[in-house]
């Protein structure tokens, strides 16, 4: 997310970055300065030109660009926020904005890239071109810290400086034992038939939960649960641990728990699990 700002800010000369309220970047430097509001007051100040507006609310997102956005940053899917699936035309509106104001747009696929929702990358489902996108967490398989940000060429530019070759470094960058279990990652997300087999079970989920009491979330397996209310969906997630299935609450819409399960999950482990959850209800 920082080398993503950064070469916003160098590619277009800019300083602001808009972000959505309630989202989430990383805990840490610039990222943290573009997250809610609950991950950095208690630090003190936040760094100056950042911006947020609601998610899905494109008056919003027309009134906050201005002439110094460098970059609207925005998760392909919000999580931290209840998992609020893009309202048709967000995304290509957003995009619309960006271009005739001269700001680029960048796209937090940490949580939903590599396959999550079905496609590689979330924004596809937009049929959206962003200038640059972030990937990790499932980018190893968890096993390996390893990150990478996508991006134009116009914006690698100002990070592959002759005058500075030090002006974007890590101490752990490159790390060769995580680029060999990201290309292991890499090789299975692209193999024949594996996102049509996240598709397929995201589908079954769908006709299994039908009958259960939430409301379902869902691009691919990435998937949300939202209750009538917090309570509601502490219960469940207590049940759901009772029987051996693990969910966790959205941050800022704890009506909604995370249900995130493996995309080389099984058709057998698939059935086992839509089991186990059926009977926390019974």
């Amino acid at each position: 997310i920082d080398v993503a700002i950064k070469a916003a800010r160098g590619a277009t000369g800019r300083g602001e970055i808009i972000s959505a309220r309630g989202g989430y970047h990383g805990h840490t430097g610039l990222s943290l300065a573009a997250g809610d509001a609950q991950f950095r007051d208690p630090f003190g100040p936040n760094l100056p030109g950042f911006a947020q507006v609601p998610f899905n609310d494109r008056r919003a997102m027309e009134a906050a660009i201005g002439d110094d956005t460098a970059a609207v940053m925005l998760e392909a899917i919000p999580a931290t926020l209840g998992m609020p699936i893009p309202e048709p035309g967000y995304f290509s509106a957003v995009r619309k904005l960006c271009d005739d104001r001269g700001a680029l747009l960048i796209v937090d696929e940490v949580q939903t890239g590599l396959g999550r929702t079905g496609r590689c990358w979330g924004i596809q489902h937009e049929d959206v071109t962003p200038d640059a996108v972030v990937t990790g967490k499932g980018l190893s398989g968890g096993i390996y810290p390893i990150t990478a940000t996508l991006m134009t060429r116009e914006m690698h530019e100002v990070l592959d400086s002759e005058a500075n070759p030090f002006v974007h470094i890590s101490t752990f960058g490159g790390s060769e034992l995580g680029c060999v279990a990201a290309q292991a990652v890499l090789d299975i997300v692209g193999e024949p038939g594996f996102l049509e087999h996240v598709s397929a079970l995201s589908e079954r989920f769908a006709e299994a939960f039908d009958s259960l009491p939430f409301e379902l979330r869902r691009r691919g397996l990435f998937m949300g649960l939202r209750f009538p209310g917090e309570m509601d969906a502490l219960g469940a997630l207590l049940r759901f641990i009772q029987q051996g299935v693990f969910c966790f609450p959205a941050g800022n819409d704890r009506r909604v728990l995370q249900f995130l399960p493996p995309l080389i999950l099984t058709d057998d482990e698939a059935e086992d699990l839509i089991a186990r959850m059926t009977r926390a209800f019974a």
